[in-house]
């Protein structure tokens, strides 16, 4: 069988573009943090009862909520969480995670030791935590948002072995459709 000269063509834009996404999924594995917040990356809230979260990425954040509490994964409404908009209405509470911080280890700030509590994923531009019950586990800090959170090894995983299959088929594609004599 033979292919059409726009055939060719657009295997060989397919056969770059494949090159292309191998250079992107390279720096994906190299450039994504999949380490647990450091000491470093932890701020103290001024007023625990009304947190002000940080503006999402662009494919949107995460962010770990740690208090003195002597346990890491406190559920969110033990503690009377709320996760509001910026209009001041309540959104899901499934955005609130006590379970994908069991094992973030905990901080020190200040010679204190501060626990992962919960996360909070997902949430629009605005969002605030509305607490009423944390005044026990004050200070209460929050991590600097992350834009995978607990799935960014699954995606340096995935990027990582992602970048061979693309290069194998960009240079495989474009050695078979090379220009023969």
């Amino acid at each position: 069988m033979r292919l059409g000269p726009t055939q060719v063509l657009f295997l060989r834009l397919g056969a770059v573009a494949c090159l292309l996404g191998a250079v992107v999924t390279t720096l994906v594995a190299i450039t994504v943090d999949s380490g647990s917040p450091t000491s470093e990356q932890v701020t103290v809230v001024e007023d625990p009862r009304e947190i002000a979260l940080p503006d999402p990425g662009l494919f949107g954040s995460q962010v770990v909520v740690y208090g003195a509490s002597g346990d890491a994964g406190v559920a969110p409404s033990e503690l009377g969480c709320r996760l509001l908009t910026r209009d001041g209405r309540e959104q899901s509470a499934a955005r609130m995670s006590d379970l994908k911080v069991v094992s973030t280890p905990a901080v020190t700030l200040d010679d204190q030791r501060l626990d992962p509590l919960f996360s909070v994923g997902s949430y629009p531009r605005g969002s605030r935590l509305a607490c009423t019950q944390v005044q026990g586990i004050a200070p209460v800090a929050l991590s600097e948002p992350s834009t995978f959170g607990t799935a960014a090894t699954a995606v340096r995983v995935t990027a990582a072995l992602g970048t061979p299959v693309l290069l194998a088929v960009g240079v495989g594609g474009l050695v078979v459709l090379r220009r023969r004599p």
